[in-house]
């Protein structure tokens, strides 16, 4: 995919939709100082160039019952494309999995688990990660504290 180039209405929109995604079209439109039609248009673009993918809401882990979150180090061996891309499915469709990282280094893959407490973390790690075929190495890291950015600040 080439890079869309942005423009200046581009990076306030971006801007703004992530301090507020939900605000209407006509006071995007009204911060930017230009139509309604033609902030629509924009928005429009950018979504179907693939620079928005999307709107959701935030969601506390601690308040819905996940008081724990882990990153989970795996190394695979062999690192074949089908092992690798397996390896991924399987783990991104387990309940705890909130994001799943390919990388280089000692480890192939960082999971990002939110548990609702230890027992059920260390199930999902012992027997649904640690056991998968392919796993030769694990190494399992608690979070003490987590801040993420949801927003890129400078477009």
């Amino acid at each position: 995919m080439q890079t869309p180039l942005l423009d200046d209405l581009d990076r306030l929109i971006l801007a703004e939709l992530q301090r507020d995604a939900r605000q209407t079209n006509r006071a995007l439109a009204e911060t930017a100082g230009v139509a309604p039609s033609t902030m629509l248009a924009r928005v429009r673009r950018l979504e179907e160039a693939g620079v928005i993918r999307g709107y959701h809401a935030v969601v506390d882990h601690r308040a819905v019952g996940r008081t724990v979150r882990a990153v989970v180090s795996v190394r695979l061996q062999p690192k074949s494309r089908e092992v690798v891309a397996a390896f991924l499915d399987a783990v991104w469709q387990l309940d705890e999995t909130v994001g799943v990282s390919l990388t280089t280094g000692t480890y192939d893959v960082l999971v990002h688990l939110s548990a609702k407490d230890v027992t059920s973390l260390g199930e999902r790690v012992l027997h649904d990660i640690a056991s998968f075929d392919n796993v030769v190495a694990e190494h399992t890291a608690l979070v003490l504290e987590q801040r993420e950015k949801s927003a890129i600040t400078a477009l």
